[in-house]
């Protein structure tokens, strides 16, 4: 009787073990898009940087800053993916940048816009909608913040490839950029809290040209 005993006891707990692990399956499809992720990130942050060096060169100082705002934008975006890659016992992904051409500063623009117009229309909703299948919340929050901010940007980087297109210059693009530390949203203005992702905006990074 003890060991028919203890033989039941043994499968309950294996049974036990077994809807425990079930339950507890790593998100590996939202692990991949956040390398992925984080990849596109890293890319862009160091293509933004050549094309900041382009449009100093062109003596387009505003879209210049233009450029580095992004850029750094976009590394937040990096950090946001890794730290949740961390919380779910991944190490930190870092993946050597790969630069896209850099062309005049009038396309260098126009690549900015159909970059992030293709990272929010195409890339993060289809990471969102993973992250919510596998019930990741954080790998959500990170996406979605940088869905909404890529969306953000493609709007000034429009604006400022219509201004450079009719005037010739850059003088009426804005001359100061903030940065939401949280979520990588552009704008000219400091808000108490961010538009974007509404976490707050703390100390945002300034990049200002010379008046």
């Amino acid at each position: 009787m003890k060991m028919k005993r203890d033989f039941h006891i043994t499968i309950l707990f294996v049974a036990i073990v077994a809807v425990f692990i079930s339950c507890s399956k790593e998100p590996e499809n939202t692990i991949v898009n956040l390398k992925t992720a984080i990849t596109g990130e890293i890319n862009t942050y160091a293509t933004y940087k050549k094309f900041e060096q382009q449009a100093k060169d062109e003596g387009y100082r505003r879209i210049a800053n233009l450029f580095e705002a992004a850029a750094e934008a976009e590394a937040i975006h990096a950090k946001n993916h890794n730290a949740v890659l961390k919380k779910l016992g991944e190490p930190e992904f870092k993946p050597d940048p790969v630069t896209s051409a850099v062309k005049s500063t009038v396309e260098n623009l126009q690549a900015a816009v159909d970059g992030e117009n293709y990272e929010y229309e195409e890339v993060y909703p289809g990471f969102i909608h993973t992250a919510q299948k596998e019930k990741c919340g954080d790998a959500v929050d990170s996406f979605t913040w940088a869905n909404k901010a890529e969306e953000n940007h493609e709007g000034w980087f429009f604006d400022a490839v219509e201004i450079l297109k009719e005037k010739k210059n850059d003088q009426t693009v804005p001359r100061v950029w903030f940065v939401c530390v949280q979520c990588g949203g552009l704008f000219i203005e400091k808000f108490s809290k961010c538009k974007i992702c509404g976490q707050g905006f703390y100390v945002p990074s300034v990049f200002e040209t010379e008046p």
